[in-house]
């Protein structure tokens, strides 16, 4: 080991500057340990008895730590994201952390304990306000609301909160001149923290819900006038539904089933009119159609006239044509062939009636169903408006059913558990933190020994440094005198004792 310091320049006794290193070795090291003994021992003693006396006067402090564990998953199992189970932000928990020394969580115990007539918390006037008070200068006492916030720093200044690498397990450690005042304290904003979390929690609920409540009335009464225009749309276009389908639909495809059948009504009167008036035109068996036989009649008067045409027949091979009895036979076939045809004519007539009025009813089915082919066209047209109406009542009964799941998941969340438990409540230290004596012991003698030597060198070194300016100062006495005597001008006055370094 050495110790370097450069020596000092004389331009007086050297002929040209040069420097030089005066280095302190291990062998001199043990030399100014014997001649700075003094210097070293009252240095060190100085600096042990300043660490004692820190020892003596600092006032003891007391940690007592409450540990809590995190809840995160933000519910019950009913309503809890199975996501957030498994993965929680790290930004969550820090979070979580910080409220923890926030402001309305302090606040509570500091009510709770009455710190603020602490005098721990809230000290009493110092030194400055005592003097200040002696000359006139009077500061305004703390209000109680000041003395409250007082209080709340002092107690966040007393508060640390940790939080073990990657876990959700938190430490508070409360420090105190008194071990259960420190225990308590930290026990209390353990608690003080889940209240404030569960109250926050009831209060964040009951606003949701009293906003989804507002939300649901409105939407409610968005969707009774949504039904409400539905429902007007419909009157005013006529727009009907039975059993899930369009009235317009139904009594145009009704009116079309009648058509057909008006259509083969026709067509089969058509026919049988036809037969009839072929039947008239063909003159020699006048009631021998399919429609003639189905006349009452025509069958009496058939039947009566083969049997005259029978006897008409036996008389023509015994009595001449102009028998009497075969005229009076003739006679009454040609009665009977025109009792027939009139018979024919009316059945004719009658035909030509019911055809005419299955045409009339055929053209007033065919004009209704026209018309209802317009009413649909104009249906079809409304419908789209209508859809547009439906979809509205559609989306608002969507978001209805939302905000009606949010409701209940919001009552749910009303009765989730808090999130955060106490696992370790705060017990009393029975010895204090604060200060640690060994801790402090240890450092003062380290200080101590290390003030001691470098005192001890430092007094070394100026002692050398003194020795070196009077042996200068020797050497230019004797070089003055010799050239100049006493009181020449080079002469010097020798140095007083008191002037030469201790």
């Amino acid at each position: 080991m050495s110790l370097a310091r450069p020596a000092a320049i004389s331009s007086e006794t050297q002929g040209s500057p040069e420097s030089s290193v005066e280095t302190v070795t291990l062998g001199d090291l043990a030399v100014i340990l014997r001649d700075q003994s003094r210097i070293i021992l009252s240095v060190s003693a100085s600096v042990l008895v300043a660490g004692g006396l820190y020892l003596a006067l600092a006032k003891p402090l007391y940690r007592s730590t409450a540990t809590l564990l995190l809840d995160l998953r933000g519910g019950t199992s009913l309503s809890a994201d199975p996501s957030l189970r498994q993965s929680i932000d790290t930004s969550v928990v820090d979070s979580q952390i910080r409220l923890i020394s926030t402001a309305a969580v302090l606040r509570r115990v500091v009510d709770k304990e009455h710190l603020a007539e602490n005098p721990e918390f809230v000290p009493p006037p110092g030194l400055t306000q005592r003097l200040k008070g002696m000359l006139g200068i009077r500061a305004e006492p703390l209000s109680e609301e000041g003395k409250r916030l007082t209080a709340m720093s002092g107690l966040a200044d007393r508060l640390v909160v940790k939080r073990a690498d990657k876990t959700l397990v938190v430490d508070l450690d409360v420090w105190s001149r008194d071990g259960e005042t420190a225990a308590r304290l930290a026990n209390d904003i353990a608690d003080a923290f889940i209240e404030d979390q569960v109250d926050a929690k009831a209060r964040a609920s009951n606003a949701e819900g009293t906003w989804i409540r507002t939300r649901l009335a409105e939407l409610d009464g968005k969707i009774r006038e949504a039904e409400a225009r539905v429902e007007a749309f419909k009157v005013e276009n006529r727009i009907l539904t039975v059993n899930g389908r369009l009235v317009n639909e139904q009594q145009l495809e009704t009116g079309t089933n009648e058509l057909a059948r008006a259509q083969l009504k026709t067509f089969e009167a058509r026919a049988r009119l036809q037969q009839i008036e072929q039947a008239m035109q063909a003159g020699s068996d006048p009631g021998a159609t399919g429609e003639a036989l189905r006349s009452a009649l025509i069958q009496q008067l058939r039947i009566q006239y083969a049997e005259v045409k029978r006897q008409r027949d036996n008389l023509a091979t015994t009595l001449g044509a102009r028998h009497p009895a075969l005229l009076e036979v003739n006679q009454q076939l040609l009665g009977l062939r025109g009792s027939i045809t009139a018979e024919l004519r009316r059945l004719a007539a009658a035909q030509r009636a019911e055809l005419a009025s299955t045409e009339a009813n055929e053209a007033q089915i065919q004009r209704q169903i026209e018309e209802q082919k317009r009413n649909a066209t104009k249906t079809n047209q409304a419908i789209v408006r209508l859809r547009e109406l439906e979809r509205e009542v559609e989306t608002s009964q969507a978001v209805f059913q939302r905000f009606l799941r949010a409701s209940s998941n919001v009552a749910q969340d009303s009765v989730s558990p808090p999130v955060a438990r106490v696992v370790a409540p705060a017990l009393a230290a029975t010895r204090p933190a604060s200060p640690n004596t060994r801790a402090v012991m240890l450092i003062a003698f380290a200080c101590a020994l290390a003030a001691g030597l470098a005192a001890g060198i430092l007094n070394h070194l100026r002692q050398q440094a003194a020795r070196r300016r009077n042996s200068r100062a020797a050497s230019l006495r004797e070089t003055g005198s010799r050239h100049e005597g006493p009181g020449g001008p080079g002469w010097r006055a020798p140095r007083m004792a008191h002037d030469r370094a201790f």
